[in-house]
This record gives structure tokens, C-alpha cells and sequence, in this order.
């Protein structure tokens, strides 16, 4: 049964059903939520009811799997009238940053964390030899030729997936051993199991107290094999920091849960018995299905039967984000009721362009269409399915004189690719100064040692560390931007791999021929882009946007020249877009639009949300993980827009997408 409430909004109308999820005295409440619904006003709601109550804010704990969605929360929670006090005393975080807090308490350090896979690479080939050298099942296993990072990328990718469900705790939990036969049941590659116990043998020493690293989830992986281990049943003792006086949780994102995540749920639960719990979620937004995902922790059932509480649903049915133009293009594209409760129009265009340069351009025209209406350009985003797709359209802003922030992804003319060119650029022409950037000279440096995985000569005595002659180095040279040349000559050149030294001589060659107006492309074809790549980062996606950013310089500096020209052209882009950002800046960011990446705004919502390359092999992506990721990406995407979504589709290849709307 509900009661009356006892929170009052101060900025919105509570819906009925926001009222009743706010008021429901269930032990546990599911809110199953369409896009746009609401669900993050509405957890704040049932916050800020339970801080009515009399409960103390640091008996409330709300866990999600973002940081931006911690981040919306508390402006929810701001939004209906808690006051900001009260509501920075309140407890929330990531899974994964809560996971971390509480081992660190248990271990008494805090291990490397690595969020790049080249990071752990490494580690991974050393884990393939242990299990080469193993002869039981030897036969049944696939091993990698040394070298194949494409073998790497398939692990993580498959290793991810395996700790998000605990597939290998599972097995031996119950008495069973990981062979080909187990391996079959659980749905897992018996080559990819195999070689995760090597792995994790490898990154947790069972004679250490704490891990050698963490990647990216391996903290709420960790903390859920500790809570949930039969033979740990005074798994608590080992965490002194463990909440033991929580009155409530909240799950915000509660769609993107797996098995490990539910675990620390379950976990905090049997501490915290007598804790009600509301948690949220959207079945079509899933966004990680590659590390577990999974729709059941929605479920009732799956609640009832794990934890063996009483367990209510309710439903947040209309979306007040958006009109029905979007909800029912939405409704098409997830294949379920969707309504719309919205006061305001939303208004949807789809352009259609015939090369990324032409879509480049829609882009920029319906930037200017909307500042011309007198609308705060901050409320335009233009959403990316890869970073790559910015080159042409940053090239584009600048041209236009056009603000611009980016959010999920790095400016382009810093990422790690150009930065390597650039560097090259600046051996070319002796003109490293001409990078009036001393961050980004250090960066270009930076990028050239690990590119070309030179280790660096002793430049005073062999006690010192490779990070310590690197730190030197790049001191040196970026104080004195002359000692560029001499560095590449000396250290780069001598030490990197002979074949790709010659092709840094041959592209350095090309990149002076100040009068040749295809040098540059010429010189990016003497790096051999595509190569380096596959040897430089282990993901076939980073791979591939490498390759990408490097067509889209090729692409603006056929409008400049020489490959000397387009050096000066691209110093000059980075001056204007700190003197851009600097102007938006001073202005509250009113002026700059914001490009970035969908993943990154999920839970967020924007007047106008401007979706471009839509195309085959684009959106979605020819290097998916799977088309049900691809598909929950552009329903997120479109789903973000309150006032306006502008589709823009190439006319030779849309995006298969854009039938289904």
C-alpha cells in the first residue's frame, strides 16, 4: 500500500505514477521505464520522500553504473527542491567506485588501474604461454600466432562478458572444474575461460594481499567473488568499511545490471536487512551487454527467487522529454507501446547527404539555422557513433566560426594519431615552436616514444627508470623545441624497429617537399597507417578510428596543400579552438555546442540533438560487438532530444536504422 507523500516538489508536478512510486511502501520496487519518462526525477523523488521521513543521508546509498548518471541524479534531486547541503550528504556513486572504496579497506592499497587494453596486453601473452605449456585439453584449445592483437581485442572483449556474468565462479562454486564440456554450458568460448584463469592468476598472485592492476570493472568483479564465495561466510569481517546501516538503496541505470553488480546488491542486502530498495530501469538502453547486461535483474521474479523479498512494479509509461513525433518513431524502433505526455512540440528532419564532407556541412547549417532562431547554442549536441566522424566537422565549426566542447572524446587535432603526424610534421619543417602549446608539445613527444616503443637511452646513470628518461626527455625537449630534431635522430630513429625507421625517414622526406600539394597524403601512406595501427592498439574499433582520423586529415588538407602548409593550418585550428573554448567559456559555454560520443549522455536530455553519418557500416558500426548494442546506441541517441532531432542519412547507404523509424 501507498501513503500520502510526504516530500513536496517545489520545480514539477509529481504524474500519478511518479506519486506512486514515490509513496510505495513495497520491500522492493522495479519501475520499468520508457526513454524520457522521467526515471531519474522520479528516483529523486523517492529520495527525497525517504530524507522526509526522517532517514539520514548517509543511510541512503543510490549505486549506477555512470558517472554521468551520478551526476544527473544529484541535479534531479536539486531539481524538486532538496536542498544542495543535504544533497551533497547524500551517498552516491558508480558500482565500480563503491566496489573500489570498500577493497581498499580490505587490501590496504589501492592497485594500478588501466583503463587501455594496451595496458594489459602484455599480460595477456603472458598468460599465453602459461596455458600453451599446459598439456591437459591442449588439443581443444585455439591459441594465437605471437603478434595477433585481433586474438587480444576477442579476449577482453570475451573476458568482460565471462566476470560480468561469473561464469567461472559459477562452475567452481559448484564443484566442477572449466573443460570443454562446462565451457559449452555456459555459452563461453573454452579457449577464452581457459585463458582467463591464467590471466587472473597472473593479475591476483594468490600469495598477495591486493591485485597487481585493475582494468575497467575488475573492482565490482573483485568485490562480488569476495561476497559471494560459499567458502567466505564471514566475508563481512574482511571489510570494515562495509555499509551496515542503510535504510534504503536506489539503482539508477538498473537495465545495464549483470551478475556481478547483483551480486554486491545481494550482498549489501543480507547486512542490511530491513533496507527497501527502488530501482529503475529501461530494457532498451541496455548499452553493456558486452560486460553482462542483463534484462532478468529487471525482473520480479529474478528478485523474488535471489533475495526472497517482496517485490512491486510500477511503470513510468509517457515520456515528457518529447512529442509524439519521437515517441512514435521510438515505439517503431523498439518494438513496444510508447506515449507521450509532452507539452511541447518536438520537431524531427532528416537530411540526407551524398559525402562526409557534405554532411559535415548539413551539420554546420543546422547549427547556424539554430543560432539564427535566437537559441542557446549549449543546447544543441551533436551526437557520434565514432570519434573519428569529427575531423570534417571540427574542421567545419572552426571555419564557421563556431564554438564548440566536446564530452566522451578529445578535441581531434590532440588525439594520440595526430599528435604522432603532427610530431613528424614538426621534424619536417624545424619549426617545433610553432606548437605554442607546451601540454601539447609534451603530449606530441609522448606519443612519438610510445608509437615507435622506443626505450629510451640512459642519460645519466642505468638506475634510472624508462618513465624517469622519458619525464627527462620530454622536459628537454619541450623546453628547448630545437632538441626535437636531434631526439628523433638520436633516440627515436636508433632505437625503434629498422623497417619502421624507414618509413619515419621516407615520411619526414615527404612532409618537405613544400611544394608538392599531395605530400601530405603521400607521407601518411609512407607511415602505413592501417599497419602501425593494427601493431598499436589492441580493439579493432580504436584500430579503425585511427585509420579514420587520419583519412579526414587527409581529406581537409587537400584544401590547404603541401604538407608543411597543412602543419601551420593545424597549429593555427588548435590556437582557435582554445581561443573558441576561451570565448565559450567566458560566456557559461552558452555559445559552444557540444559533440560527443552517445554513450556519454546517456540520462541526459538536450533541446536539440543533430544525429549525422547515418549510414551502412557506420551507424551501425562495421566493427560491432552486436547489432542489439548498435541498436540500443541509436535509440538512446534519438531518445535524447526535447525540442528537436535532426537525422542526417547518407543517400547511398543509410543506416538500415532509419527504415525501422
Amino acid at each position: 500500500m501507498a501513503t500520502a507523500p510526504q516530500f513536496t516538489a517545489k520545480t514539477i508536478r509529481p504524474t500519478s505514477e511518479q506519486t506512486a512510486i514515490q509513496t510505495c511502501d513495497a520491500a522492493t520496487l522495479l519501475v520499468l521505464a520508457n526513454a524520457g519518462a522521467a526515471k531519474t526525477t522520479s528516483l529523486a523523488l523517492r529520495m527525497a520522500e525517504g530524507l522526509a521521513r526522517g532517514l539520514a543521508p548517509k543511510s541512503m546509498l543510490a549505486l549506477t553504473y555512470t558517472e554521468p548518471a551520478c551526476d544527473a541524479l544529484r541535479l534531479a534531486l536539486i531539481k524538486i527542491g532538496v536542498p544542495a547541503a543535504e544533497v551533497k550528504g547524500l551517498w552516491v556513486s558508480t558500482f565500480e567506485r563503491f566496489a573500489r572504496y570498500c577493497l581498499k579497506a580490505k587490501e590496504g592499497v589501492e592497485p594500478a588501474h588501466f583503463d587501455q587494453p594496451e595496458k594489459v596486453e602484455d599480460t595477456v601473452w603472458e598468460a599465453i604461454q602459461i596455458l600453451d605449456g599446459h598439456e591437459r585439453w591442449r588439443d581443444q584449445l585455439q591459441l594465437p600466432a605471437v603478434g595477433d592483437t585481433g586474438f587480444v581485442d576477442r579476449f577482453l572483449q570475451a573476458s568482460l562478458r565471462i566476470k560480468g556474468t561469473m561464469a567461472r565462479e559459477q562452475v567452481f562454486w559448484e564443484g566442477e572444474g572449466i573443460n570443454p564440456s562446462t565451457a559449452v554450458d555456459l555459452g563461453h568460448d573454452f579457449t577464452y575461460l581457459s585463458l582467463l584463469g591464467s590471466y587472473e592468476r597472473l593479475r591476483c598472485p594468490p600469495e598477495d594481499d591486493a591485485p597487481r592492476f585493475r582494468a575497467p570493472m575488475d573492482a565490482t568483479y573483485d568485490l562480488a567473488r569476495f561476497v559471494s564465495d560459499p567458502d567466505q561466510p564471514d566475508w563481512i569481517d574482511l571489510f570494515p568499511n562495509w555499509p551496515r546501516h542503510l535504510n534504503a538503496l536506489m539503482v539508477d541505470e538498473m537495465h545495464d545490471l549483470n551478475a556481478a553488480m547483483f551480486s554486491v546488491l545481494r550482498a549489501l542486502l543480507s547486512v542490511n536487512p530491513g533496507c527497501y530498495v527502488c530501482g529503475v530501469g529501461d530494457v532498451d538502453q541496455v548499452l553493456y551487454a558486452n560486460a553482462g547486461a542483463d534484462a532478468r535483474y529487471l525482473s520480479a521474479d529474478t528478485w523474488r527467487q535471489e533475495t526472497g523479498r517482496d517485490v512491486v512494479t510500477l511503470p513510468l509509461s509517457a515520456s515528457y522529454r518529447f512529442s509524439s513525433d519521437v515517441a512514435d518513431l521510438a515505439a517503431n524502433f523498439a518494438h513496444k507501446v510508447y506515449a507521450s505526455a509532452a507539452a511541447h512540440r518536438t520537431a524531427v528532419n532528416t537530411l540526407t547527404y551524398t559525402s562526409d564532407e557534405a554532411c559535415a556541412q548539413a551539420v554546420i547549417q543546422t547549427a547556424q539555422q539554430w543560432k539564427a532562431a535566437k537559441h542557446r547554442m549549449s543546447d544543441l549536441i551533436v551526437l557520434l557513433r565514432h570519434p573519428h566522424h569529427s575531423v570534417l566537422i571540427e574542421n567545419a565549426l572552426l571555419a564557421a566560426d563556431l564554438p564548440y566542447t566536446t564530452r566522451g572524446m578529445g578535441l581531434y587535432v590532440q588525439r594520440p594519431e595526430v599528435l604522432l603526424v603532427r610530431a613528424l610534421l614538426a621534424i619536417a619543417t624545424q619549426d617545433f615552436a610553432a606548437v605554442q602549446s607546451a601540454a601539447t608539445r609534451q603530449r606530441m613527444v609522448e606519443e612519438l616514444v610510445s608509437f615507435c616503443r622506443v626505450e629510451l637511452s640512459f642519460s645519466m646513470d642505468e638506475q634510472e627508470s624508462a618513465q624517469d628518461r622519458l619525464k627527462e626527455a620530454v622536459r628537454h625537449v619541450v623546453l628547448d623545441p630545437s632538441a626535437l630534431t636531434p631526439f628523433f635522430e638520436g633516440q627515436i630513429l636508433r632505437n625503434t624497429d629498422p623497417k619502421l625507421a624507414k618509413r619515419l625517414r621516407q615520411a619526414v622526406a615527404i612532409a618537405q617537399e613544400a611544394d608538392s600539394s599531395d605530400s601530405f597524403g603521400r607521407m601518411l601512406e609512407a607511415l602505413d597507417m592501417p599497419s602501425w595501427a593494427e601493431m598499436h592498439w589492441v580493439e579493432a574499433q580504436r584500430r579503425a578510428d585511427a585509420v579514420a582520423h587520419l583519412d579526414g586529415l587527409c581529406i581537409a588538407a587537400e584544401r590547404v596543400g603541401s604538407a608543411q602548409a597543412f602543419f601551420a593550418e593545424l597549429n593555427r585550428a588548435e590556437l582557435g579552438l582554445e581561443a573558441l573554448q576561451a570565448k565559450g567559456a567566458k560566456t557559461a559555454k552558452a555559445s559552444a555546442l557540444c559533440l560527443a560520443d552517445i554513450a556519454s549522455v546517456k540520462g541526459l536530455e538536450f533541446e536539440h540533438v543533430v544525429m549525422p553519418f547515418l549510414a551502412q557500416d557506420e551507424f551501425p558500426s562495421r566493427e560491432r560487438n552486436s547489432m542489439v548494442d548498435e541498436r540500443n546506441l541509436f535509440y538512446v541517441g534519438m531518445t535524447r532530444a526535447r525540442s528537436a532531432l535532426t537525422l542526417i542519412a547518407s543517400s547511398v547507404k543509410p543506416s538500415p536504422f532509419l527504415g525501422e523509424l
